[in-house]
């Protein structure tokens, strides 16, 4: 809430509006480009499509705030004296460590006194705010409004804030009857110029070169069902904008509508990624990844409050129909928080897991309540509104340990797989018993509950080991693929018995329900580097993908026979059979770029759905999607689906701009 203070320092007066416009410090100044308006709005536009959402301040903000709404580029505080608004534009080449640039203008209504808004329009789904380690200062359930309105700012005059998501805010001004409209006047400062367009537009130039606009306002009447156009236009004053009123009927109250324009303002503060994606049986999609910005720029109205630290994890649920967002909340504590996996149960709760270096991160019902040192393993279950934590535990030891993948079984029960570095990692009924080397990977069981580990295991030999997916079979067996450096890697049954060579080979193994022996496990990989980073179960087999380096990487059946390029990178699409010693298929994905695989899903049919990136022109494309059957930019996304036999790619396309 650094704005709310520094702009409350720089705003005395009463009933102030102050646009922050966050700037990065190497954008282009902009004389041929300033105007940074969109479309030309119309009243009542903010009722086309979701209405901007307002979350009253029960605790999650600073005292004076009194409602929050948040848009794609932009955050909205209200308080009794005013507002702040607080626009951000993105620009991607930005230097690193290069500093923001922030044009402060302040708008006021000239002797408006100060008032506390209040909440109109309840709308359905509710904010929360899961930050820090004790309860009492969670927040779950918030109410939000699609309006706020601040009454008898002046004699007879009322404000009222509304808009509409990602698109234009809206604030009315509404006179009684027998108001005089001309007495009224916004005053600004902070910019280095204001006019009034022969088109109606109000033109506030920004230091930096750039323009807000503010659309042509409206006046309207309503009498009775009719609402009776009133002509209105701004007129410049000395200081700021009166407003010029034609004829209207002065028995009945009058509404003065001014548009402000913010759209060209896109992208957060700082940075943000999403890293796993999971869907439910009912179709609502979940997302995870982390976010270094205290404005969240996801385009959607319900967004927690930063906890601190330079980032938090982040939760958001959608709809079947992607257009509503279910809940969406931060979590985390006073460092560093990363969700790097999320799963589903049947019921609809989310389990998600990643790294944290908070000593604060929220926790309850925990199989381990404190943090082990160093960053620690967090897995966290929220119910299926995302309004309560069922459970949220840290996992690791005295180093460094962290979470890549996340699997639930069919009675709830989550498994998780990662990296460890620390000799002193929870093992509970463990298959390795010791660290084997400087990192191993490990796998961890937790009961339904979450109050206890069923087993966790260290996984790895005398090199390194990654630990980066994990998927279950129906008889709750874990499948786990990483990478490893080691010679000595545990085998069992392997369809590739010894390391191939390069810096790193794939590893595949598959472990009982109970945790207490393999089933198999093996290398992947040629003489090169290789890399598994997702699994899916098809029945008792796994489907595994990754990249390789290797111009020798184990085939079988394979719908690419070769690699694309050389000295490059190509992603490789591997299916076990039920023993693990052999394939059913193996083959590579890729062109003469670099290519690599993602993540992984597989339909009960046994298709396999690949993700992943790429930046090779040449990529061997089947049924593209419309508009998407060319390399576009240094990097590209892809999508591919292989069909069960392997023999034959159903569609390849690119996915991406330029």
């Amino acid at each position: 809430m650094q704005m709310i203070t520094r702009a409350r320092g720089t705003t005395p007066a009463p009933w102030l509006l102050i646009l922050v416009v966050a700037c990065l410090a190497t954008f282009e100044p902009r004389p041929a480009k300033a105007d940074t308006r969109v479309a030309p709005a119309s009243h009542a536009r903010a009722s086309e499509g979701k209405a901007l959402r307002f979350e009253p301040n029960v605790g999650q903000f600073e005292p004076e705030v009194r409602f929050v709404a948040r848009g794609r580029s932009y955050a909205l505080f209200l308080t009794p004296s005013g507002a702040t608004l607080a626009l951000h534009r993105h620009h991607s080449a930005k230097p690193t460590g290069a500093a923001d640039q922030e044009a402060v203008v302040t708008m006021r209504v000239e002797g408006a006194a100060s008032v506390d808004p209040r909440g109109v329009s309840a709308l359905a789904g509710r904010s929360n705010y899961f930050v820090g380690q004790d309860p009492k200062h969670w927040r779950a359930g918030v109410q939000t409004f699609a309006k706020v309105r601040y009454e008898a700012i002046l004699p007879g005059v009322d404000a009222v804030y509304y808009g509409a998501e990602g698109r234009d805010l809206e604030y009315d001004l509404l006179l009684a009857r027998g108001v005089d409209p001309s007495t009224l006047q916004l005053t600004f400062g902070g910019i280095s110029g204001i006019e009034v367009e022969p088109s109606g537009r109000a033109i506030l130039r920004l230091s930096d070169g750039s323009k807000l606009v503010k659309e042509p306002a409206v006046a309207y009447q309503v009498h009775g069902a009719q609402r009776i156009p009133v002509q209105v236009s701004y007129e410049l004053r000395r200081g700021g904008l009166g407003f010029r009123v034609g004829s209207y009927d002065k028995a009945l109250p009058l509404v003065i509508d001014p548009v402000l324009v913010y759209a060209t303002y896109f992208g957060g503060s700082s940075f943000d990624e999403a890293f796993a994606i999971a869907a439910d049986a009912g179709g609502n999609t979940y997302i995870a990844g982390y976010t270094a910005s205290t404005l969240f720029p996801t385009g959607s109205p319900v967004q927690p409050v930063h906890g601190g630290g330079v980032y938090d994890a982040f939760v958001v649920k959608l709809d079947v129909t992607g257009q509503n967002i279910v809940y969406s909340t931060y979590l985390g504590g006073s460092g560093a928080d990363i969700a790097y996996a999320i799963a589903t149960d049947a019921l609809g709760s989310a389990y998600v897991a990643g790294l944290t270096t908070s000593t604060n991160f929220p926790t309850i019902s925990a199989a381990q309540p404190v943090p082990g040192g160093g960053q620690d393993a967090f897995v966290t279950k929220l119910d299926s509104s995302g309004a309560a934590i069922i459970y949220s535990t840290y996992l690791g030891g005295s180093l460094d340990d962290y979470v890549k993948g996340i699997a639930v079984s069919n009675t709830g029960a989550a498994h998780v797989a990662g990296t460890t570095f620390s000799n002193n990692f929870p093992k509970i009924a463990p298959l390795q018993g010791a660290l084997s080397g400087a990192q191993d990977a490990f796998v961890t069981q937790l009961t339904p509950a979450g109050s206890t580990f069923v087993y966790s295991t260290y996984l790895g030999g005398s090199g390194s080991e990654y630990g980066n997916a994990i998927a279950l079979d129906s008889a709750g067996n874990a499948f786990i693929a990483g990478s490893t450096t080691s010679s000595n890697f545990p085998i069992l049954n392997a369809r590739q018995a010894s390391h191939a060579g390069g810096n790193t080979d794939a590893f595949v193994s598959k472990l009982n329900a109970t945790g207490s022996a393999f089933v198999y496990s093996t290398y992947l990989g040629g003489s090169s580097a290789d890399e598994a980073r997702g699994v899916a179960a098809v029945g008792s087999t796994a489907v595994v993908v990754g990249y390789t380096f290797s111009t020798n990487f184990p085939l079988t059946l394979a719908a690419q026979p070769a690699a694309g390029g050389s000295n490059r990178s190509d992603a490789f699409i591997t299916r076990f059979d039920p023993s693990g010693s052999a394939f059913v298929y193996s083959t590579y994905l890729g062109g003469t770029g670099n290519d690599s695989a993602s993540a992984v899903a597989c339909d009960l049919s046994g298709n396999a759905y690949v993700v992943g990136q790429t930046d090779s022109p040449d990529l061997a494309l089947q049924n593209p999607i419309d508009g998407q059957d060319l390399y576009r930019g240094a990097g590209d996304a892809f999508v591919s689906t292989l069909n069960p036999s392997g023999s034959r790619f159903v569609y390849t396309t690119y996915l991406g701009g330029t």
